[in-house]
């Protein structure tokens, strides 16, 4: 039973392993691609949106629907170093920490609500690093 269960999370993770709007890679495989840029304006740090319906946009809500691909591109445009989180689904990314530098994360949100996604590096959040993904049906 353990053996099965370390299995199903290799997988997942295996599986769940871009742009501001929705694409389609095929009818069976929707995939939402957002990119969000680090901004520093002053003491506060943001998350600004990149392309598509988010573009400028600080901190964008990013909706998708449950059980779709999403595919979240974070840019360091301000030579901090920053990470991205979803902990509503175990999920964070690599740290980017020289200007220019990107990291991707990709999973598949399996559960409908409004989610936080912030930097979690100290102090960040607080000084406004946090979003929205919310995933409808």
């Amino acid at each position: 039973m353990k053996t099965q269960i370390v299995f199903l999370f290799i997988v997942v993770i295996f599986f769940v392993g871009g742009k501001a709007e929705a694409e389609t890679s095929d009818q069976d495989h929707p995939v939402s691609f957002f990119t969000l840029k680090t901004v520093m304006e002053g003491e506060r740090r943001l998350f600004v949106g990149v392309g598509g319906k988010i573009d400028g946009v600080v901190n964008p809500t990013l909706p998708v629907r449950a059980w779709d691909v999403v595919k979240i591109t974070l840019i360091n445009d301000d030579g901090l170093n920053h990470h991205i989180t979803l902990p509503s689904f175990f999920i964070t990314s690599e740290e980017v920490s020289e200007k220019g530098s990107k990291t991707v994360m990709t999973f598949v949100p399996f559960k409908t609500g409004g989610y936080g996604y912030f930097c979690i590096l100290e102090g960040h959040r607080a000084l406004g690093m946090e979003g929205l993904l919310v995933v409808s049906h």
